[in-house]
């Protein structure tokens, strides 16, 4: 391949990548999970939470071990996976793109729906549910911040629909 032709298929890729680019405006934040949970469970006049599941999520799928690990990780201050939301225009609201597992998850435990089992690293706490921890322990964790990418209102709903599918189906995009 002459250099000419790699230095025009350099520009060809340029301007591909240019035309095909999102302009994505976003930028991260640190939420503390009592928060998280709150805007999540808490419903308006309306019926509606803050932060919310859209319609193409699909249905939890992680089971008790999954979800108990999860909360281990918190508890032991090991780092977990950011949560990604989109601002939606005009409804002050958050629709949760990336994490919706792991903010059900938090809600469960909060509302001491989810009980922790086969922890091994934390095995003490098999059987435990979020009020059974120590006043002060509830506290840390309630307190601990989730990093959350916020995308901005420019974000449509195809451009989130195809990111949900970029993260969770690789390879399987929605026209």
């Amino acid at each position: 391949m002459s250099n000419t032709v790699k230095t025009e298929q350099i520009l060809i890729s340029e301007e591909q990548i240019d035309t095909h680019r999102r302009a994505i405006d976003y930028d991260t934040r640190a939420y503390p999970i009592e928060l998280i949970v709150l805007h999540f469970l808490e419903k308006d006049e309306e019926g509606c939470s803050k932060i919310y599941v859209p319609e193409y999520h699909q249905e939890m799928n992680w089971d008790v071990r999954r979800q108990s690990q999860f909360i281990e990780s918190i508890l032991l201050g090991l780092p977990v996976p950011s949560i990604l939301v989109a601002e939606i225009e005009n409804t002050e609201r958050l629709e949760i793109v990336d994490g919706v597992e792991r903010v059900r998850t938090l809600a469960a435990f909060m509302t001491n729906q989810l009980r922790l089992e086969n922890l091994t690293v934390l095995d003490s706490l098999n059987n435990f549910y979020f009020k059974d921890l120590a006043p002060s322990r509830q506290r840390k964790f309630t307190n601990t911040s989730i990093l959350t990418t916020v995308l901005s209102e420019k974000g449509d709903e195809k451009v989130r629909k195809e990111i949900y599918n970029r993260i969770n189906k690789p390879g399987v995009l929605i026209d």
